[in-house]
Formats: C-alpha cells, structure tokens, sequence
C-alpha cells in the first residue's frame, strides 16, 4: 500500500452526513443539490465553526488583558526576555508551518502539471490515431466503388464465357469481400461519429485543468506570503521589544488568522473530494467522458506489449475484417484468369482492386500503430497517477500543515496580548536639523555668539579682569566704563555733612583694598 492509497482510505472514514444529519451512502459526484455536496458543506461548516470558536477566544482574552491595570512595577527583565523568547519560539515554528505549505502547493502542483501534461499528450496521440482511422474509412469507401466496378466486369463478362461454375466462384468471393469492405466503412464512419467529440472533451478536461491550477497556485503562493511577510515583522518587534510593533502584529495578524482558517474551511472538503474522486470517481468520469471512458479504461489496466494486436475492442474489430480479405483476393484473381483468360477489362479492374485493398492493408497497420497499447497507456497512467497520487499526497500535506498554522496562531496571538503591557515604547529617532531651521539655522557663525548674554559676570569677581564687552543687557551696566569700581572717582559725596570714614584695617600693610585682594 502506498501513503497515497493510506491517505485515501483514511479519508474515507470522515463522516459524509446531509444537511438531516443522517449518514449518505451517496459517492463523489458534482451535483450541486446532491447529498454528497451536503456532506461537504457540513465539513465546511465545521471548520468555520472551530475557527469563530478561536476567533471569539481570541477577542475575549484581549479585551481582559486591555481592561488590565498597566503595572510597571511587576515588569522584570526577565519576565520581559522569556516572554520575547517564546514568542520568537512560536513565530519561528510558524515559518517552519509555512515552509511545508509553500512544499505542498508546489507538490500539488507538480502532480496536477503531470496530469496536465498526460491530458495534452493523450490529445495528440488521439488526433493522430482519429486521423489514421479516418483515412482507413475514406480508403474502404473507395475499394467499395472499384469492388463494384469489377462486379460489373465480371458480369459482363460472364456472358461469353461457359464456365458457369467458376463464375460462381468468382461472384460468391466478389460478394463477400464486397462485404467485409463495406462493413469496414460503415464501422468507421460510426466510429467517427461515436467518437468525434472525444477531442473537444480532451481540451475541456485540459482547459478547466489548467485553469483551475493555475489559479489555486497562485492564490495559496500570494497569500502564504503575505502571512511570511506579517511574521516577520511580528519577529523584528518581538527581538527589539516593541509594545508598538506588538500592538501593530496583533492588529494585522487577527486579520491572517481569518484568512487561514478560511482556506482550512476550504482545503479541507476538498482534499475529501479528491480522495473521493480517486476512490469512487468511476460514475463521474463515465458521465462526463462518455464513449471515450471504455477507451481509457482500455489503456489504463492493459499492459503495453511491442506489438500491434492489443487495441481498443471497436479497433480491433474494425481492423479484425482485413484478415481474410488479401487470401480471398488471390484466389479471386487464380479464378478470374482462368474464367476470363486475362481479359485486359478484368485485369484492370482486379488491379485497382488490388491497390486498394494493399492500401487498406497499409492504412490498416498505421491504424493499428497509433492506436496501440503502449501509445496510451503511459500518458492515461500518468494523469492518476498525478492526481491520484502526487496531488492526494500532497494537498494532505498541505492540509495538516496549515491547520498546524492555524493552531499556532491562535496560540501566538493569545500570548503576544501580554505584551502590551510589558514591552515599553520604544524612543523616537534622532532628526538630525537642516539649514533651513526657524529655531536653530545651523549656517549662523557660533562665533558671534555672546559668552555671557545674561551680564552674569557682573559683580564677579572672577570676570573683573576679563577684557569681554558687556552685552549691556541690564540696566545696571549700560553706559558705563569697564573700569573697576574702586577705582572710579565720585565727584558728589552720597551723604553731605557726614564724618570722614576712615578705611579698614588702615595700618595694614595693604594700604588699598585692590592690593588686600589681590
């Protein structure tokens, strides 16, 4: 048994119940309003059902952790770095989730490519052989005209001859390969119009085929992308411990956990319906290939030899009439010498016979060439062996993978809630300022900035003997001389009247209080 074939069997276990609940014996089939596409509908429902379950599990658990009180004094580095840890844990086994989808769909695709490919290959190959028995049916009609032409001959002639025995001879053979060659034209014309919609059947199977692929390809590659894509980010803010790119993922990222578990509400009947076709596809395919599904049962399960005997049963009969045609010929041709003595009006007329039947004989063989056995038979093998094995296998993978996603996100969207109280905002970045700026135009010379805009320094005496300007902005120091002020004359005495004071500490060795200071 091979995994496919495991696979499909394991399917088949999955409950098939109509929309009464009851358990429907119906098989795989694309009638809408049947209880097999019932049965498929509740499968549906089912994943719709345990995805709006997670859904409002999720809602509710953020709504709790926002109506949470913001305790800062609870946030330890620690705490912070293991939740960071796990989420990045959980994120990468999502990529890894991811990688086996992307494996999946190519491996689907690879299969469904195969069974493309046999379809167009099995068009060809029947184009030609259509062909060839086409040719066979036109050259049977025309050795029907010469076989009556050589009739009419033949009873001409029989008029002057006195054999009459041998010229029964020669009328029954004449009749019987009359016959044969007329059953032969009218089979391939039959066959021609049994057949004549085989090709466009083909290239309908080939277009929905390949539409529907492509379309499926493209559209899981799309979307698993733009969900690598929000991981992504949701790793960069969960590695720098940002509560803006937490609340940012979280955002986004309920937004994909729907759209994964849409695609495993669908993915989900229609690998059952894969699994289905491949087990109990027979009543389909009769109905939707018609007379060409004998045909490729035919080349399905008969085992290709090197010679041209094993055909199609409408084939084979058809061909089957030439057998005894070139042996009843020869002795038709022994009889008419003897009966006629070579009349050149006989001679003819069996020549052309002759030609004829050797090119029946020859369309005959071509005819059986390309619409052997071996011709078909890998290319119909190939179409179930990619959808029935290469595209069950691989939409199975698919499957458990993206519901593993499915799972894994809900998981990561319920822990990274807890972030949004533990990870801090991270600081703005540093603008740097153009020469354009209001406030601080950088083109300004720094030089010609005052050292003390507030006159500080007045009174200082650390600044008394600095040589800078004054910047006059107090009221004190405008208009004034720089010099010290003990050293300025005061022409009007303050107090008039008043006693002389004599200055401090006058027998001190210092006699002036700009030398005491210094």
């Amino acid at each position: 048994m091979t995994f496919s074939s495991f696979l499909i069997n394991l399917f088949s276990h999955v409950p098939r119940l109509n929309f009464k609940f009851h358990w429907t014996k119906d098989i795989f089939n694309f009638d809408w309003s049947s209880e097999y596409f019932q049965a498929l509908a509740l499968v549906a429902c089912l994943g719709a059902a345990v995805s709006l379950l997670l859904l409002v599990t999720i809602i509710i658990v953020w709504i709790c952790q926002a109506c949470r009180k913001n305790e800062t004094t609870g946030k330890t580095r620690r705490r912070v770095r293991r939740l960071s840890t796990v989420l990045f844990i959980i994120s990468v086994l999502c990529f890894f989730m991811l990688g086996i989808c992307l494996f999946a769909n190519e491996h689907v695709n690879r299969g469904m490519s195969i069974s493309i490919n046999s379809v167009i290959n099995s068009k060809k190959s029947y184009q030609i052989s259509m062909a060839q028995i086409s040719q066979f049916q036109e050259a049977a009609l025309n050795t029907t005209v010469d076989l009556k032409n050589l009739e009419d001959i033949v009873h001409q002639e029989s008029k002057k001859t006195k054999n009459a025995t041998i010229v029964q001879q020669i009328d029954q053979i004449l009749t019987n390969i009359t016959d044969e060659i007329d059953i032969i034209a009218k089979n391939g014309k039959l066959f021609q119009a049994k057949h004549d919609d085989d090709i466009g059947t083909l290239e309908n199977i080939r277009k929905f085929l390949s539409m529907y692929e492509s379309e499926r390809w493209a559209f899981l590659v799309i979307l698993l992308s733009i969900t690598m894509c929000v991981l992504f980010t949701g790793v960069v803010a969960f590695c720098k411990q940002s509560k803006k790119g937490a609340v940012v993922f979280s955002a986004i990222g309920f937004f994909i956990f729907v759209v994964v578990w849409l695609l495993i509400s669908v993915s989900l009947p229609v690998t059952i319906a894969l699994a289905d076709f491949c087990r109990d596809g027979d009543q389909v395919t009769r109905k939707n290939l018609g007379n060409l599904y004998e045909t490729v049962q035919f080349y399905n399960t008969c085992v290709p030899v090197t010679t041209h005997d094993n055909l199609p049963r409408p084939i084979a009969s058809h061909v089957a009439l030439l057998n005894n045609i070139p042996a009843s010929k020869s002795q038709l041709d022994r009889l008419m010498e003897v009966a006629f003595n070579s009349s050149a009006a006989i001679t003819n007329s069996s020549s052309a016979v002759g030609e004829d039947i050797t090119k029946l004989l020859k369309l005959a063989g071509a005819v059986s060439s390309s619409s052997s056995c071996y011709v078909f038979h890998d290319d119909v093998a190939n179409f179930y062996y990619g959808t029935c094995n290469q595209s069950v296998a691989g939409m199975s993978i698919y499957m458990m993978s993206i519901l593993l996603l499915g799972l894994l996100l809900f998981v990561l969207l319920i822990v990274v809630s807890k972030t949004w109280n533990l990870f801090s905002r991270l600081p703005e970045e540093y603008i740097e300022v153009d020469d354009d700026d209001p406030f601080f135009p950088r083109g300004v010379n720094d030089s010609t900035i005052p050292v003390d805009i507030y006159g500080t320094h007045v009174y200082n005496p650390r600044t008394r003997d600095r040589t800078e300007p004054s910047t006059n902005t107090t009221s004190g120091t405008a208009d004034e001389s720089n010099a010290p002020l003990w050293s300025q004359n005061v022409s009007t005495p303050l107090v008039s009247n008043s006693m002389t004071r004599q200055p401090f500490m006058s027998d001190h060795p210092y006699t002036t209080y700009e030398d005491r200071y210094n």
